[in-house]
């Protein structure tokens, strides 16, 4: 995916927002269901087809998302909440949107290799500790530490961009 591809996936936010609305029915549940389906997009990148409809692309990531999510409701009985991940995808403007898209990308990137795949075998690819640890060839403890550790320099690094956020709009404000 090129690096235009990536500017180009920020302006379908504000749409993929109203659609996770329309399938969730409240803000918050879409918001999770937008950042998942960006975290998938960005980490599955490689698999977009240049020349293809990136925006096609994205509402089909959201709805598989979305079902994935409503199947794992119906076994476990309950809802994942990801709020502990951060919104890497707040309300900014379109030019701190495509910021936060690249530096969520770069985060994922400067993460441990053994971190980095076991969030995304429980976040992106939605399974179980057990069976990413199966995967993983791991204690299950340690599939847990590993997504813990992950989500601690996630959160750690959505801090950094916050603030940066903010010191944008001060000086916006401020000229």
């Amino acid at each position: 995916m090129s690096e235009q591809v990536m500017n180009e996936i920020e302006d379908h936010v504000p749409a993929l927002r109203r659609h996770a609305y329309r399938l969730a029915g409240s803000m918050d549940r879409a918001q999770d269901l937008v950042q998942d389906t960006l975290l998938k997009a960005i980490s599955k990148k490689d698999q977009f087809e240049e020349g293809t409809s990136l925006k096609a692309w994205l509402h089909r990531i959201l709805f598989n998302t979305f079902i994935s999510s409503k199947r794992r409701e119906k076994t476990r009985g309950h809802h994942v909440d990801w709020d502990d991940l951060g919104d890497v995808y707040g309300h900014g403007s379109n030019q701190m949107a495509r910021l936060q898209l690249r530096d969520a990308d770069r985060i994922l990137g400067e993460l441990p290799e053994q971190e980095r795949q076991a969030i995304l075998l429980t976040a992106v690819d939605e399974i179980s500790y057990q069976d990413a640890a199966e995967r993983m060839n791991v204690e299950i403890g340690t599939v847990k530490s590993r997504v813990g550790r992950a989500r601690r320099k996630l959160r750690s690094s959505v801090g950094r961009i916050e603030t940066r956020e903010h010191a944008s709009r001060f000086v916006a404000e401020a000229a």
